[in-house]
């Protein structure tokens, strides 16, 4: 029984380190440190374009949350190429506070949406009810394989629809609006090394009591 125990705590540690390292990387595209202001966000859907610098897939969409305890109403979230047409995946966001949420803003799972690099994307949300703010600046952390461009907006009163307006000078900001969740990334080889050690260690251990 002891020996039992020697082997199966280096393994356990190898799975928390895999299972936290997991949960840990698979976060929001951008997430916000600090709201500098919001505003009413229902005339338009807002959003903003981007590219990704490795492949990758968006896994859920969301949107803002303005005080964290739930949405006025179903937002609409969609993400589309930067081109147009059909949105790639949509859905609706409930109101309340049934969907998850992740700092800011509440996600809904949606089917596994590859993204490219060398091609752009823009994500966007109609909030009817619901505040939005802005990134820009040092208000936010965005993932790194992101690579934010502009803000994108539809015509005024357009309700959910391609956001196909932009404004000078807004480099690097996004209009939030929607968001995304990317696939999680890979477990280091670090990580790895460290947990395999672990086991080996506690084999070696057994091994010596077994000869004891």
């Amino acid at each position: 029984m002891r020996s039992h125990r020697l082997i199966s705590f280096p393994a356990l540690v190898l799975l928390a380190v895999c299972t936290l390292w997991s949960s840990s990387a698979q976060a929001a595209a951008i997430d916000l440190t600090e709201i500098i202001f919001e505003y009413d966000s229902s005339t338009w859907t807002l959003g903003w374009k981007f590219s990704v610098t490795a492949p990758t897939s968006v896994e859920a969409l969301g949107v803002y949350d303005s005080g964290q305890d739930g949405l006025a109403g179903p937002a609409q979230v969609g993400l589309w190429l930067a081109s147009g047409g059909a949105p790639l995946v949509q859905t609706t966001v409930s109101a309340g506070s049934d969907a998850a949420l992740d700092g800011y803003f509440r996600f809904v799972p949606v089917s596994s949406t590859a993204l490219t690099p060398g091609i752009e994307y823009i994500v966007g949300a109609h909030l009817d009810g619901d505040l939005a703010t802005s990134l820009f600046g040092e208000n936010g952390i965005v993932d790194p394989r992101v690579s934010v461009i502009d803000v994108r907006y539809s015509s005024f009163g357009s309700g959910f629809g391609f956001p196909d307006q932009t404004d000078l000078g807004t480099d690097g900001a996004a209009f939030l609006g929607g968001n995304f969740q990317l696939t999680a990334v890979p477990l280091p080889a670090a990580a790895w090394l460290f947990g395999s050690g672990l086991v080996g260690l506690g084999s070696m251990a057994r091994a010596r009591l077994r000869k004891g």
